[in-house]
């Protein structure tokens, strides 16, 4: 699909004690899982962080917040903008288990809204969400007014709430570990039984 995936990588790591998205697991970093996951369904990829360094391994587009210091809104601001596509699916660097199924599905209910949020198990998931390019316009008002809030962004835009329900009409099998993200040494460690525990069921249906 012609759509821009924008990883979120601009925090600062400072549950985890150490970059989480350079974290392994199994042969690859997390960073690495996301973007091999979301080639499966974009066409473009950018990495929104304030250390290149970091990441140029990955010989991907890098851009730093336009608005420094002001959160995850100002990182979705800084994606959308320097975006060359109206579709986007933005993704947070912690979450290894992210599906390009799911991201295909929030990406094409922008062909009728301006956002696709799920909210699963009544929490929303702004870091796993589709947003239109023009948007960033809004956020940028937002911003503007220190209004840093998502959620409030949400009510300013045609907001398309996806609930599990949604997704069960689409006939799509969501697990929660498309949502999981890990800000913890815990987290991580609970990331790498579940991939463990998603290799054994795969060797089990070979």
């Amino acid at each position: 699909m012609k759509a821009t995936g924008i990883i979120m990588a601009g925090g600062k790591s400072s549950r985890m004690g150490t970059n989480k998205a350079l974290l392994k697991i199994g042969e690859a970093t997390v960073i690495e899982k996301i973007v091999a996951e979301l080639q499966k369904t974009v066409s473009n990829i950018i990495i929104v962080t304030n250390k290149f360094e970091d990441y140029e391994f990955l010989d991907l587009p890098m851009v730093k917040d336009i608005w420094t210091d002001m959160g995850p809104l100002a990182g979705i601001h800084a994606g959308l903008h320097a975006s060359t596509t109206v579709k986007n699916l933005v993704v947070a660097c912690d979450m290894p288990f992210i599906s390009a199924q799911l991201g295909d599905i929030l990406l094409r209910l922008l062909d009728e809204h301006d956002a696709a949020v799920p909210r699963i198990s009544g929490q929303l998931h702004p870091l796993f969400a589709a947003y239109r390019k023009e948007v960033h316009e809004e956020i940028n008002q937002s911003l503007q007014r220190e209004e840093l809030r998502i959620r409030l962004f949400f009510q300013k835009v045609n907001t398309k709430i996806v609930t599990e329900e949604d997704l069960m009409a689409l006939s799509f099998a969501f697990q929660e570990n498309y949502f999981f993200n890990m800000n913890d040494p815990g987290e991580f460690e609970k990331a790498l039984q579940l991939a463990s525990d998603q290799s054994k069921e795969s060797s089990d249906y070979e």
